[in-house]
Parts: structure tokens; sequence; C-alpha cells
């Protein structure tokens, strides 16, 4: 018997393709990261019975259950961006855990890395278990992002400079990059890098130690408290940077912020973003939302 029209359309579907074609590469990449995982910590004698992927938007994040250890696994569709780094970042959150900042700090007792595995690299983490969704209190986000900021101020190695992200994102929208990506929205986000880079380079910005991207993905409410974790886009800039991240009641507690600097660095971070998530939009729903939104932002748009 025959499938009939409907059904012949809905196999021949390119979107049903596509969709199928995604979903595989999902499955392929997590399957890799956690056979990576797994092979890492057992080549350091930790057996890890039950692992569990927690999070696979832009890196494979793998909790070695029951061990107190993950596996962040570089699998990110913009590995080859300049300013991330997981081998930087795990030296920064090395240096915070020492010096007590609240962060997840690498794994202890172990090699926490980097390692490779094949093609990928991989570092190891504490698990710390979560307590609910994360809400930033202004007060509270203010005064762990404060105490970071006061411990790497003290951080020995080199840090690129925020405005690498500029051209990461520059990179990112060339249309090998980003096909499915309009033309007509590739350059304009290509016009926004060019204002924001002409408009910051006639600016004088005293430059710091900063996180890099403390936006609302990157806290974790735990019984220790409010953690911030991901340094990998850890930098030097103006403290600004780190604020635009942030929303206005949290940014109005720190002194002497250079409020039209955090409305220009928001269009920063949006349109780095944007970059980043068009890359491969479809690699999981946030990072397709995230290319939605941004793109929006940008323009001025309403949002859904």
């Amino acid at each position: 018997m025959g499938l009939g029209l409907a059904g012949r359309k809905e196999m021949t579907d390119p979107a049903d393709f596509e969709a199928r074609s995604e979903c595989v590469a999902a499955e392929k990449r997590r399957g890799r990261a956690l056979e990576a995982a797994v092979s890492v910590v057992e080549s350091l004698g930790v057996v890890a019975e039950r692992p569990v992927i927690l999070a696979d938007s832009n890196n494979t994040i793998v909790w070695l259950a029951p061990t107190p250890i993950v596996a962040k696994v570089g699998t990110s569709h913009f590995r080859d961006a300049e300013l991330e780094s997981l081998t930087r970042e795990l030296a920064v959150a090395a240096h915070l855990a020492r010096h007590g900042a609240p962060i997840v700090a690498p794994a202890g007792g172990l090699a926490a890395g980097p390692h490779c595995w094949r093609d990928l690299t991989l570092t190891l983490w504490q698990y710390v278990e979560p307590i609910g969704e994360v809400v930033l209190e202004p007060a509270e986000a203010a005064a762990v992002l404060s105490a970071v900021h006061d411990a790497l101020a003290a951080f020995p190695g080199s840090l690129p400079p925020f405005d690498l992200e500029l051209a990461d994102a520059r990179r990112l929208l060339l249309p090998l990059r980003s096909p499915t990506l309009a033309d007509s929205d590739r350059r304009f986000l290509l016009s926004v890098i060019d204002e924001l880079e002409e408009t910051l380079a006639g600016r004088m910005c005293v430059a710091r130690p900063l996180h890099g991207s403390p936006h609302a993905g990157n806290w974790l409410r735990t019984t220790k408290g409010l953690l911030l974790l991901d340094f990998e886009t850890a930098c030097r800039g103006p403290l600004e940077w780190d604020l635009a991240a942030l929303d206005d009641a949290a940014v109005h507690l720190f002194a002497d912020v250079d409020i039209e600097l955090v409305a220009l660095l928001r269009r920063m971070r949006s349109v780095c973003v944007a970059a980043k998530c068009w890359v491969e939009p479809n690699r999981a729903p946030e990072v397709h939302e995230a290319a939605r939104i941004h793109l929006k932002l940008l323009h001025g748009e309403p949002l859904d």
C-alpha cells in the first residue's frame, strides 16, 4: 500500500530531514562527550557508574555520578573563538578558589586538566548540588561579583582584551560560519560591529580583570550560597563590561559606573551572542531562542 500524498510530503519535507539530522548530530555529540568524560576520569582512577548530561547548549556538561566531579567537554560550535579558552578558564578558577571566591571550583584531588581525548578537550570541576532555579537578587549578585572581582585583581596570568569578542563575532558572521543567517541580517549585524568598534575606539576605559560573561545562565544557587561559574571568557576590560550582563537594579549598586557605557556594552553583548548563536541556531532550543531574541533587540523590535 502507498503512503499517500500527505505521507510522501512528510517524508520528503526538507525541514523534517533537517530536524532529523540535527537530532542525530545532537545524539552523536552527547555520546562522544559522555565517552570522553568517562574515559578521562577512568584513566585517573575514578569510576563513573551513572554519568548524566547536565547541559548541552554551548559546551556539553557531564556529571560523572555518583562522584562529585563534573566534566566540561569542549563541544562548542564556536570553539575557535579567540576569547573562549578552557585552559585559561581553569587557571582563573583555580586562582579564585585559592582565594576563597564564591565560585564553582575545579575538581580537587585529581588533575583538573585540560585533558585531551581524541579531538576533544575537557576540564574537570567540583559537582555542587543546585537548590532550585536561580533568581538573581540585585544586592546578592552585586556582592558575589564584587568578591570575584577583588580576587581576580591578583590573578598573575595574562587575560585578553574584552573587545576581542568583536573580532570573534565578525569572523563568526562569515557566510561559511553562519549559513542560515539571512544576508540582510548579516549585513546589519556587521554594521553594528563597525559602529561599536568606532565608538569604543574613542573612549578611554580603565581595564581590569573581569569574569567576562556573568549573565543569568552562569550563576548557581547552592547550600553554600550564590556561586559564579564559567570563566571561559575571562578578560580585561572596563567594569561596565561585566555590569552590562546584570539588570539595572544590580548595576546601580556599584559606584562610579558609566551608565552610557553600560548601555553601549549591552548592545555589544547582544551582537556577540547573536553571532555565536547563528553559527548553529538549532543546536539547542535555548540557542535558537537567544539567536532570535538578540537579533530583535538589536533591531529595536518588540520581543514576542
